[in-house]
């Protein structure tokens, strides 16, 4: 994937919670598919080829069962509606009729696309190295926990596995708790021992691996000292030799020891935020103080991924905390939205097979951003080593 790369569908993540910002369908004067009104096969075939009839590259098509619409003085070729009542008259007529597909068609064929595109740029891409990517915001219950998770599951799936997501947080976290499993030995007991860990399996000893392939490096019931920086680089070199992606869980307080580590091993940045005001000015105010780090840090801040999920409880405009985030510098191609999702407002144990499909989709868009940016991100960097 080259710097320029967009993920065109990006954005339609957005589609399933935001409806104030869904267009109005525009009125047409063909009869509502969805009142039962009778409908006329041959009037709905000529309003719906928008074409001249005299060209013989709509013919040639036509013929073919395929429909030809121009815009822009470019030909785009559409197969026939298969659904819908549309779909029905094309198949009962055994291909006589050869209807144009309906709005909603073409959105669910517009979504079966970029899910494709994105699943395919998440199994496609390589680095020299392993990539990290920190989920981060300083206000607590911002859905950092069930991103990580949620965010691993999706890259392991779609990956076949080769995905770590490890507790970062300062003292003991949920990440565990919410993961499936229970980890007989997790990220307290691999930093008393990292200097001993040696082979793949012994670190598998301290990783729970979920149903989607990646495997979680959480705290265990027994308590655990504070995680510093040189836990943090140490812990992630050592996954960084047997996963092509780690996926961290960091805690509240960006200032920690802990968090500087994660700084210093992260190549995206993931920041969660609910659709609340105190949520959102606490994740404006870590891309602030990111910035005035200089260097790395700030352009982690300048690069980074917005996802804003909903938990059901009452919430502002989406248009309006948006605004903040464009505001800040952030396009709109990299402000993600995640669907309310019973499975995770429950708080307990996150499976991905459990996921509702809009929220599976909207975090498979949130993945393929993830992986452009680790890309762009890496690539920059080996082309800067290259250099010097």
């Amino acid at each position: 994937m080259s710097e320029g790369m967009r993920f065109a569908g990006a954005a339609r993540s957005g589609q399933y919670v935001e409806q104030e910002d869904t267009p109005a369908e525009v009125p047409t004067p063909q009869q509502s598919e969805t009142k039962g009104e009778a409908l006329d096969p041959a009037a709905e075939a000529a309003t719906n080829v928008v074409a001249s009839k005299k060209d013989p590259a709509v013919e040639a098509d036509e013929k073919s069962g395929v429909l030809a619409l121009y815009k822009d003085d470019e030909l785009e070729v559409l197969e026939p509606a298969k659904t819908g009542s549309r779909g029905f008259w094309n198949k009962a007529t055994g291909g006589v009729f050869k209807l144009s597909p309906s709005k909603v068609e073409l959105d669910a064929r517009a979504l079966v696309n970029s899910q494709e595109a994105f699943e395919a740029a998440i199994r496609q891409a390589s680095w020299t190295r392993a990539a990290g990517i920190a989920v981060a915001n300083k206000k607590g219950n911002t859905g950092k926990t069930p991103v990580t998770l949620c965010l691993s599951a999706i890259l392991a799936s779609i990956r076949g596995g080769s995905v770590a997501a490890v507790e970062f947080t300062d003292d003991k976290g949920q990440l565990a708790y919410r993961a499936e499993g229970e980890p007989a030995l997790g990220i307290g007991e691999l930093v008393k021992e990292l200097q001993n860990v040696r082979t793949q399996s012994q670190l598998r000893g301290y990783t729970v691996t979920q149903t989607s392939f990646a495997s979680v490096i959480g705290s265990t019931n027994r308590s655990r000292p504070p995680l510093s920086e040189q836990d943090v680089i140490g812990v992630s070199k050592l996954v960084d030799d047997y996963f092509t992606m780690r996926v961290m869980d960091t805690a509240n307080q960006y200032s920690s020891s802990a968090f500087t580590g994660v700084l210093a091993v992260t190549d995206v940045l993931v920041v969660p935020t609910m659709n609340s005001m105190d949520s959102v000015f606490d994740a404006l105010e870590l891309l602030e103080y990111l910035e005035q780090q200089g260097g790395k840090s700030a352009h982690l801040a300048r690069t980074a991924i917005i996802v804003r999920l909903s938990d059901g409880r009452p919430e502002f405009k989406a248009s309006r905390i948006a605004n903040y985030f464009l505001d800040k510098g952030i396009p709109a191609e990299r402000i993600f939205s995640i669907p309310y999702d019973e499975h995770i407002a429950e708080r307990g144990e996150l499976s991905l097979k459990k996921l509702a499909e809009p929220t599976r989709q909207a975090f498979t868009a949130v993945a393929a951003g993830v992986v452009a940016q680790a890309n762009q991100t890496i690539t920059e960097e080996t082309l800067k080593e290259n250099q010097s």
